[in-house]
């Protein structure tokens, strides 16, 4: 049950994430919000997006 709480919160820390990506906040305030490194931040970002073809 632990990890699916974990997998869960982080799941919804990527949306959280992403939702301020969207609206156009810069990757150091996203971090600072998020107290997660802008490297931290890229990643989820590069994860997350989909892939244009």
């Amino acid at each position: 049950m632990c990890n699916l709480s974990q997998g869960i919160r982080e799941d919804a820390n990527a949306e959280f994430i992403m939702s301020m990506y969207k609206k156009g906040y810069t990757l150091e305030q996203i971090a600072d919000v998020a107290e997660k490194s802008i490297d931290e931040i890229k990643t989820i970002i590069k994860n997350r997006e989909p892939v244009l073809a």
